[in-house]
């Protein structure tokens, strides 16, 4: 077991929303900034280590075909539709297949499995009902608009696996027959799923206007209390974040691939920016092992 027994609470879901938010914000923001192998590779193995803690990793399992099957598309696709680069692998045809390419592509691959993983950690922390208790105050639409969008693919997913538990008992599937009657199948379940969606979406606008949201301040039925922790907390976030950032406009912790591919070799503020970027992406751990250790001395 990691982190203590297995009953143990999770200690960075007691923060402040205001925290949590601001770790998945900043996360994203530097997979998205830090395109090098070294610490795209290593935020991924924080980002599960993270989701285990969370869940066994047992959102990671029911995403992994998808993620794994986008990031290789990325990496194939690549090279297909880009030729720059000095380093030819091989050719085929007229068409040049270059190593700086199959870099790059690698490298946009990590990033979005990054972000994929690291989604999939948030919509265990973050409920609905802490993203309005921070938006809703002051900016309604946005919150609601948010708060769906983020919940869009999950719940898309669980609709099609009721929409194919009906349709298959009717002996509707498209996983057996001849093609022609499998494609059939398959454009009954969007229509069914499309349909079901927008009259829910219509009956969900219907319900928040009739119980006035929007059109005042928002109280909440469950209130969190910033304390002084969330307050430390949050300034360890920022002044991490920032000094990422430092090193990223500095040129450390991005690996030009064009028109020269660099070598892929830390130097030391490579090595120093890794350190704080990974002491940022370990926060949620490194509360886990705080907890750990003021529950032993407790005892």
């Amino acid at each position: 077991m990691m982190f203590g027994e297995q009953s143990m609470p999770n200690q960075f879901e007691r923060f402040h929303p205001l925290v949590t938010f601001s770790f998945y914000a900043g996360a994203l923001s530097l997979l998205i900034l830090m395109l090098h192998p070294v610490f795209l590779g290593t935020a991924i193995v924080v980002i599960l280590a993270i989701n285990y803690r969370q869940d066994h990793l047992s959102g990671v399992r029911r995403w992994l075909i998808f993620m794994m099957t986008t990031g290789l598309l990325i990496v194939i696709f690549n090279p297909l539709f880009n030729e720059r680069g000095r380093h030819v692998l091989f050719e085929m045809g007229q068409r040049r297949f270059t190593l700086e390419a199959v870099t790059y592509g690698g490298m946009n691959a990590l990033s979005i499995i990054g972000v994929l993983a690291l989604f999939i950690s948030y919509n265990e922390i973050m409920t609905p009902n802490k993203l309005l208790f921070l938006f809703s105050k002051f900016m309604p639409q946005f919150a609601i608009l948010l708060m769906l969008t983020l919940r869009f693919i999950p719940l898309m997913k669980r609709r099609l696996a009721e929409i194919s538990v009906i349709q298959m008992s009717k002996g509707i599937s498209v996983t057996h027959g001849k093609w022609k009657g499998r494609v059939k199948a398959a454009m009954q379940y969007i229509q069914i799923l499309l349909t079901y969606s927008l009259e829910e979406a219509i009956q969900t606008a219907d319900s928040m206007k009739a119980r006035g949201y929007g059109s005042g301040i928002r109280t909440s039925y469950e209130y969190f209390r910033f304390k002084k922790m969330d307050g430390l907390a949050l300034f360890y976030l920022v002044m991490l974040f920032l000094l990422i950032l430092n090193g990223r406009f500095s040129g450390y912790g991005f690996l030009n691939v064009y028109p020269i591919m660099e070598s892929c070799q830390l130097t030391k503020m490579d090595t120093f920016t890794l350190t704080l970027f990974l002491f940022f992406l370990s926060f949620p751990l490194l509360t886990e092992i705080g907890g750990v250790f003021r529950c032993r001395l407790s005892k």
